[in-house]
């Protein structure tokens, strides 16, 4: 697959042209890889490659693939592709116009390709200064996302969002956005059910969410950076359509997609930039979520009579640093290691639980 995409690259290309590949390779173990009272851990070993061609000032070309090997979980193993172009134009002196298309397919082993989707994207923005220190952004995004081994969850999902970001003399960034976002299913939910899941009846093939997000970031010095962010998730209408009790499982991306839940979110992020090109990063986030129609069930399995609700809290460290190599074909490696601990703290007592990951990656850049 790769090998193909790449030789569409170089028959779309001038003689001249020259593709820019990225490398990304992780390793990242968790003591609990489902998030769930299993406690099931993992060594999951993950590579990233993209490939971009700049075929002139304003058009991009690029192919993405990802590839998932989980150590003790291996039917979990999946693999990502997508190919897209990217178009930018300028707009009098300080405006930009970003458009662009994707075209992905992702594969997984046969006990999980129920998972398995081909998808096309397509994504517009503009922005501009509508002062000096207001800059105004506007996008709209369209996903049509097929299922190949379970059509019923088959949709057609389109957001448009608008951004407004004020930057202060304090060396103070104010930003603040709203989006809707509308997942429109493709069958009724009375399609005869598909790859044994079983869809429940009288669901609206029509989901509305609201998002509105603040953030605020604040120099603290010449290398010190501090944001603070506030997340609103409010469902407007509809239902997602997830599977049968017996058959879900709110893991899997499938049935528990943003549109399954609203709730609130706060975090920070502080940042400072070291010596020798390093980099310190440190997260602090909490969420709520309030789940629509997703029963709550205890150890045994049987339901509790309410609907499931949970709080999540995340907290991560990590440091990297950027080499410049000379006389070398590559021009930049990364390295960084990350340590990431998270807690669920739900009225489901399978999935109250807490996890801690270590990451270790490498990123090479031609």
């Amino acid at each position: 697959m790769k090998r193909l995409l790449v030789c569409l690259f170089a028959l779309c290309a001038p003689s001249a042209a020259q593709i820019v590949p990225t490398v990304n390779l992780y390793t990242t173990y968790t003591d609990n890889l489902f998030l769930s009272a299993s406690k099931r851990g993992d060594l999951i070993n993950a590579a990233y490659i993209d490939l971009d061609y700049i075929s002139s000032a304003d058009l991009g070309l690029y192919y993405s693939g990802s590839a998932n090997v989980f150590s003790d979980n291996t039917d979990l193993f999946s693999h990502l592709h997508a190919l897209g172009l990217s178009f930018s134009h300028p707009l009098g002196s300080d405006g930009l116009l970003l458009a662009g298309g994707e075209l992905g397919l992702r594969l997984d082993r046969p006990l999980y390709n129920y998972r398995d989707f081909a998808v096309g994207r397509a994504f517009a923005s503009l922005k501009g200064y509508l002062r000096p220190e207001l800059l105004a952004r506007l996008s709209y995004n369209a996903r049509y996302q097929h299922f190949l081994n379970a059509a019923d969850y088959t949709y057609l999902e389109q957001r448009i969002a608008a951004q407004l970001t004020r930057y202060l003399p304090s060396h103070t960034t104010l930003q603040m956005s709203g989006e809707f976002g509308l997942k429109t299913y493709a069958q009724p939910a009375e399609a005869a059910p598909s790859a044994n899941l079983s869809s429940r009846p009288g669901q609206d093939r029509n989901l509305l969410q609201w998002v509105g997000r603040t953030r605020v970031a604040q120099a603290l010095g010449a290398n010190t950076g501090l944001q603070l962010e506030w997340v609103l998730r409010r469902n407007l209408t509809g239902q997602s359509r997830f599977a049968a009790p017996v058959f879900y499982n709110p893991d899997d991306d499938l049935f528990d997609d943003r549109y399954s839940y609203q709730g609130g979110q706060i975090g920070t992020t502080l940042k400072y930039l070291g010596p020798w090109h390093s980099e310190l990063v440190g997260r602090l986030q909490r969420e709520h979520r309030d789940y629509d129609s997703r029963p709550a069930y205890d150890l045994d399995g049987f339901p509790t009579g309410r609907s499931a609700s949970e709080t999540r809290r995340s907290a991560s460290l990590g440091i990297s640093r950027t080499y410049y190599p000379e006389n070398s074909r590559i021009q930049q490696v990364d390295i960084e290691v990350e340590w990431l601990y998270r807690t669920i703290d739900s009225n489901d007592a399978f999935y109250d639980a807490s996890a801690r990951s270590y990451s270790m990656g490498i990123q090479l850049g031609f």
